[in-house]
C-alpha cells in the first residue's frame, strides 16, 4: 500500500505531506483545489512523463516521495530486483523524483540514485490509477484480450503461448536465411570457401601461438642460455674450486671437529643437505643444456608459424589462436549450412510444422479459456452495470474469428483462410455495448458517454477486485456524469473495493464521499500574495460540513447539515 506521500513545490502545492492508510481514503474540495496535481504527482512516481511545466514559479525544481509498504510477497520480489541493480533491500520501497529546470531530473530509489525505467519497473502493479484518460483504455482494442485474460486468470497458458510462438518464430527466420536468393547463396559460398581455405590448411592447435611464442624467444637467446648454464654448472659442480667441492670440504673439517665438539654434528648434516641440493641442481642444468636447440632452421620455421597466425588473425577480424579456430568453427558451420541447405531446409520444415503444432494447441487452450470467461465477464458486468443505473445494457465480447477453430491442427494448417497464429495465439477480441434495449451492440468508442465509461471502469474494478493483484486502487473523479441514486451505488461498490485492496478516491459527490474510512480535505488557499493547496483530515464534524458543502454549495443549511449526518450515519443502506 502507499504510506505516505510528500510534494514539494509541485503546480501550486509548495509543499504536502500526506500519510495514508488501509481501506478508502477520499479526497475533496472545490474545483482547481490541487485534488488532481496530487495523482500528478503520484503519477511520477510511477515513472510517469515529467516536464518542467509543474514546477512551481519562482522554484528551481520540485520533489515528490513517497513510501510504499507492499505486501511480504511482492516485497520480496521487488527487493530482490533492487539487490541486482545493487541497491540496498528494505522493509518499505521509498522512491523519490526531483524536476529541475535545468533538466538534470534525478530518480532515487531507497536512497540511491536510479533511472525512470527502473523505476517502472519497481512499481509496476503496486498503483492502479483510474481516472478520465484511463477510461479510454476501453476504447484500445488492443487491451481488450488482456484484460480477459486477467479475469480468467490464465497469465500462465498465454505465457506458454508466446514461449512456444517464439519457436515457431525462431525455425521461420532459420528458414528465411537458409531459402535467400540462390545466387546469393553461391555467393556467400565462393566467400566462405575462400575465406577458409588458408585456415584450413593451417591446422592450428589449442593455445599454440602462446608455446610458438615461448620457442622463439628460446630459439633467439640459444646461444646466451647454453653459456649462461655452462658457467652455473661449473661455479656448482664441475670446477676445481666448484660449490660443491668447497662445501664437500667444510663439511669434512666439521666432522673433525664434531669429535670434540657434539652441536657441530647437526651444522655439518645442514651443510651436506646443500651438497646434495646443488648437486641435483647441476643435473637438471645439464638436461636444459641439452635441450636448447640452437637450429636456425628451425627458428625460421617458427617466425614463419607465427606469421601465418597473425595473416589469419587480421583476416578474420580477431587475436590468437583460439579465438581464430572459434570464428572458423562458425564458418565452417554456415558454410555446411549453405552447401547443405535444401537437407538442412527440409529438417527445419519439419519441425517448423512440429513447433507450430505445439504453439497451436497452446493457441487452441487458451482461446477455449478465453471464450468460457467471456461469457462470466459479460454476466457479470452486465450485472454490475444494472446495479450502476444502466438497465438493459447489453455487454458483449466480440472474438474474430468468431467460433473457434478445428482442435485438430492439421485441419487448421490446411485451410487457407484459417486465423493467423501469433505469440497472443489467434484471437483478436474486442468489446461491444448496446446501451439501450432493441439496439446492436456496437463499439464502445462509437457510444459510450463519459458518465457511462465511468460506471463500465468502476464494473470491470468490482468484478476484477478478488483476482487483481495490485494493491493501491485510485478513483481520479469516475463519478463524471453520474448523480443521484446512481452516485450511492458507485460510492457503496467503491467501499467494497476497499475490503480487498487500499483505495484513494478523489470525487464531488457526497454519496461518494460519505463512505470513506478516511476523509482529507483539499484547500486553495492565498498568503503572501501567493496561491498555494493544502491538504488537511477531517474529523466527524468537520466531514458533517464538508459533505453539506458538497450538497448544497456556498448555501449551507440546518438542512444540508442534517442531510450530511444522514449520510455519514451507520444506518445508510449499503449496495
Amino acid at each position: 500500500m502507499l504510506s505516505h506521500l510528500i510534494i514539494r513545490n509541485f503546480a501550486i502545492i509548495d509543499h504536502l505531506e500526506i500519510p495514508f492508510y488501509r481501506g478508502s481514503t477520499v479526497l475533496t474540495g472545490e474545483t482547481g483545489a490541487g485534488k488532481s496535481i496530487i495523482i500528478d504527482a503520484l503519477n511520477l512516481l510511477l515513472g510517469g512523463r515529467a516536464s518542467t511545466d509543474v514546477i512551481r514559479s519562482d522554484e528551481d525544481e520540485a520533489v515528490v516521495e513517497a513510501i510504499f509498504s507492499p505486501k511480504e510477497e511482492r516485497l520480496a520480489a521487488i527487493n530482490a530486483v533492487l539487490e541486482a541493480e545493487g541497491i540496498a533491500p528494505g522493509k518499505d520501497l521509498v522512491v523519490r523524483r526531483i524536476l529541475s529546470r535545468s533538466g538534470r531530473n534525478k530518480v532515487f530509489i531507497n536512497g540511491s540514485l536510479s533511472t525512470v525505467g527502473a523505476l517502472q519497473t519497481l512499481t509496476r502493479g503496486l498503483v492502479d490509477i483510474s481516472g478520465q484518460h484511463e477510461h479510454y483504455s476501453l476504447f484500445d482494442v488492443n487491451r481488450h484480450v488482456a484484460m480477459i485474460d486477467n479475469f480468467a486468470e490464465i497469465g500462465d497458458l498465454r505465457d506458454d503461448t508466446a514461449t512456444a510462438y517464439a519457436e515457431v518464430a525462431k525455425i521461420q527466420r532459420k528458414l528465411a536465411a537458409i531459402r535467400q536468393n540462390v545466387q546469393d547463396r553461391l555467393n556467400r559460398i565462393d566467400f566462405l570457401r575462400f575465406q577458409l581455405s588458408e585456415a584450413n590448411g593451417a591446422d592450428l592447435q589449442p593455445g599454440e601461438d602462446v608455446a610458438l611464442q615461448a620457442e622463439m624467444k628460446t630459439l633467439k637467446y640459444a646461444e646466451r642460455i647454453t653459456d649462461a648454464i655452462g658457467e652455473a654448472s661449473y661455479r656448482c659442480h664441475e670446477g676445481p674450486e666448484s660449490a660443491a667441492t668447497q662445501l664437500a670440504q667444510a663439511i669434512e673439517r666439521l666432522e673433525y671437529a664434531a669429535q670434540f665438539s657434539p652441536a657441530l654434528q647437526g651444522l655439518g648434516e645442514r651443510l651436506e643437505d646443500a651438497r646434495i641440493a646443488i648437486n641435483e641442481v647441476a643435473l637438471e642444468l645439464a638436461e636444459h643444456q641439452r635441450d636448447v636447440d640452437a637450429d636456425p632452421a628451425r627458428y625460421d620455421k617458427v617466425v614463419s608459424r607465427l606469421e601465418l597466425i597473425k595473416r589469419l588473425g587480421r583476416k578474420f577480424g580477431v587475436v590468437g589462436v583460439d579465438m581464430i579456430r572459434e570464428r572458423v568453427d562458425a564458418l565452417r558451420a554456415e558454410l555446411h549450412q549453405l552447401e547443405n541447405a535444401e537437407e538442412i531446409g527440409g529438417k527445419l520444415e519439419l519441425d517448423l510444422k512440429k513447433a507450430r503444432r505445439n504453439a497451436y494447441q497452446y493457441a487452441h487452450a487458451l482461446s477455449e479459456k478465453r471464450r468460457k470467461a467471456a461469457k462470466q465477464l459479460e454476466t457479470r458486468l452486465e450485472g454490475e452495470l444494472d446495479e450502476l443505473n444502466m438497465k438493459n445494457t447489453r455487454f458483449v465480447v466480440n472474438f474474430t474469428p468468431a467460433e473457434l477453430p478445428d482442435k485438430d491442427f492439421d485441419k487448421f494448417d490446411a485451410d487457407p483462410n484459417a486465423p493467423a497464429l501469433g505469440a497472443n495465439g489467434f484471437d483478436q477480441v474486442e468489446f461491444l455495448l448496446a446501451p439501450n434495449a432493441g439496439e446492436e451492440p456496437r463499439p464502445m468508442a462509437k457510444i459510450a458517454s463519459g458518465g457511462e465509461l465511468s460506471r463500465i471502469m468502476l464494473g470491470f474494478k468490482t468484478v476484477l477486485v478478488e483476482r487483481d493483484a495490485i494493491e493501491t486502487y485510485v478513483f481520479d473523479e469516475v463519478d463524471t456524469g453520474i448523480g443521484g441514486q446512481t452516485a450511492d451505488v458507485v460510492g457503496a461498490k467503491i467501499s467494497a473495493t476497499a475490503a480487498a485492496h487500499q483505495v484513494l478516491c478523489i470525487t464531488h459527490l457526497p454519496q461518494i464521499a460519505s463512505r470513506s474510512d478516511h476523509h482529507y480535505l483539499v484547500e486553495k488557499l492565498l498568503e503572501n500574495g501567493r496561491t498555494h493547496s493544502r491538504i488537511r483530515p477531517l474529523d466527524q464534524e468537520e466531514r458533517v460540513e464538508e459533505l453539506a458543502r458538497m450538497l448544497g454549495g456556498t448555501r449551507v443549511s440546518a438542512k444540508t447539515l442534517d442531510a450530511a449526518r444522514d449520510l455519514l450515519s451507520p444506518s445508510t443502506p449499503t449496495v
